[in-house]
This record gives C-alpha cells, sequence and structure tokens, in this order.
C-alpha cells in the first residue's frame, strides 16, 4: 500500500523540504499573520498622518507584508518558491474547474446564513465596529482596495495558507480531513472565521484533490470581488448576496453543492499502487 502524500509527485522525495506538523504550521502561521501585520504596517504608517496616501500605502504594505510572510516561510521550511509555481502552473481539467466553482457557488449562501447568527451587538459590538470600520474603510479608497481584496489577497493569502502550511501538513502525512479543517480558519475575527472558514475548507478540499493552487486563487478572486463589489453598490459591508429567509433556495443550493464536493472528490480519486 502507498502511504506517501498525493503532493509529493511536485517535487523529488530528496528536495521535499515542505513537510511538518501541526505544531509547526500553528507556528508558521502564527510567523506569518504577525510579519504581514507588522511589516505591512510599517509601510502603511505614513499614510496615518497623510491620509491620502492610502490609494498608494494600503496595497503596497499588503503586498509587502504577505512577501515577506512568504519569504520568511520559505526560509523557514528551506523550500524553494518553485515547487509553489509548480503547484500554480499545475494542470486541471474542464470538469474540475466547473466542479470547483460550483462548490463555492452553491455552498456560499450556506456560509453568509451561518455568519448571520453571530451577533453583532452585546459583548461583540465593539469587535464588530472596528472590523466594520477597517472594511468600509476601502469605501474612500475604492481602486487600492480592489486591488488589495480581489487581486493580492487571492495569491498571497493562497500561497501563504494553501501553498505552503497546508501543503506542508499534508506531507506530513496529517490526515487531510484535519488538515483541512484546521486550516480553513485562518481569519481571527468571529464574521470571517465562520465564512471565510467554511469557504477556506472548501478551497482545501480542491487543492487537496486536484493539486493545482490556481483553482483556489480564482475562487478566492470570484469571491472577493462579488463581495467587494456588493459593499460599493450598497455603501456598506452589510449586503447580502441571498436572502437569508430564502431557506428553501438555501437548502437546495447546499445540497447541490454537497454533491458538487462529492463529485470533484470522486472525479479526482487518488490511484495508489
Amino acid at each position: 500500500m502507498n502511504n506517501t502524500s498525493p503532493f509529493e509527485e511536485f517535487v523529488p522525495k530528496q528536495e521535499n523540504k515542505l513537510s511538518f506538523g501541526i505544531g509547526k504550521a500553528l507556528l508558521y502561521s502564527a510567523i506569518a499573520v504577525i510579519m504581514m501585520q507588522f511589516a505591512g504596517g510599517l509601510v502603511s504608517a505614513p499614510a496615518l498622518f497623510y491620509k491620502p496616501l492610502n490609494h498608494v500605502l494600503l496595497p503596497l504594505g499588503f503586498l509587502t507584508g504577505t512577501v515577506c510572510a512568504i519569504v520568511i516561510l520559505l526560509m523557514l521550511t528551506q523550500t524553494k518558491f518553485a515547487s509553489i509555481l509548480k503547484d500554480i502552473k499545475h494542470s486541471f481539467t474542464p470538469i474540475q474547474l466547473i466542479l470547483s466553482i460550483a462548490c463555492w457557488l452553491f455552498l456560499l449562501p450556506l456560509a453568509e446564513v451561518a455568519t448571520s447568527l453571530i451577533p453583532t451587538t452585546g459583548p461583540l459590538e465593539k469587535i464588530y465596529k472596528i472590523f466594520q470600520a477597517s472594511f468600509e474603510m476601502m469605501l474612500d479608497y475604492k481602486i487600492a482596495g480592489f486591488i488589495m481584496i480581489c487581486i493580492l489577497a487571492p495569491i498571497f493569502e493562497e500561497i501563504i495558507f494553501r501553498g505552503i502550511i497546508l501543503k506542508g501538513m499534508l506531507n506530513f502525512n496529517i490526515n487531510p480531513t484535519t488538515a483541512i479543517l484546521i486550516f480553513g480558519c485562518a481569519h481571527m475575527n468571529p464574521w470571517q472565521f465562520i465564512s471565510a472558514g467554511l469557504l477556506g475548507i472548501i478551497f482545501g478540499i480542491i487543492y487537496y484533490r486536484t493539486k493545482s493552487l490556481f483553482l483556489p486563487m480564482l475562487l478566492h478572486f470570484l469571491n472577493n470581488t462579488l463581495s467587494y463589489s456588493l459593499m460599493l453598490m450598497q455603501g456598506d459591508m452589510e449586503g447580502e448576496v441571498f436572502a437569508q429567509r430564502d431557506y428553501l433556495l438555501i437548502g437546495g443550493m447546499t445540497l447541490i453543492g454537497i454533491l458538487s464536493v462529492y463529485l470533484l472528490i470522486k472525479k479526482t480519486e487518488q490511484k495508489t499502487i
């Protein structure tokens, strides 16, 4: 029986350094988040004194923070970026693309409903207002916000959380379900923890089954662009794609989404000798 990770085909065994357990994965995640905040904050700091600089410094700060995080993680794991690039370039079939989009689209209402169950008043009200203000600041810097949320985040966050951390856990032969569940939830506030966490799990499944890092990048782009467009059209971050009380529609779409996940798994079944 072959117990090797499906990702081992990307890098020759003697060069495959990207392998670590849950403890190191959590440590690397913390390092990545701290570096993203620290380096990004340093670059963005001048905008505190002259706000129009946010037009440039918001995306530049995000880019700096994520690139620094990636460089440090590659150094810590002794991994070459070529292996990550190989994941991005990995081919996929049209049916894998269609099923991947279906997984995201039909499970999106469930993520919205789950997020709506978290209260925005009471003990969580102050946290929510901080979270809300950070997002709605993008309304004043629309192009900068689009570049940061819709272009840079899908590329660099997927490299960090799926292309490095999740892949390292999978190469360590940690149970795929455990690894995907842990790093499906990478956001620090309750509202993104639920919605982005569920979507992160879907993206993790797609990455694991197709071995293509481009597909979760594409879905991340579609998801963020849809959310950002609604925020711009409605003038706040409260916009919904689906009416939350239309439970019949949401239930039906969820079932189709689950079926899409099942079909994707069946269509990408790993063959071992």
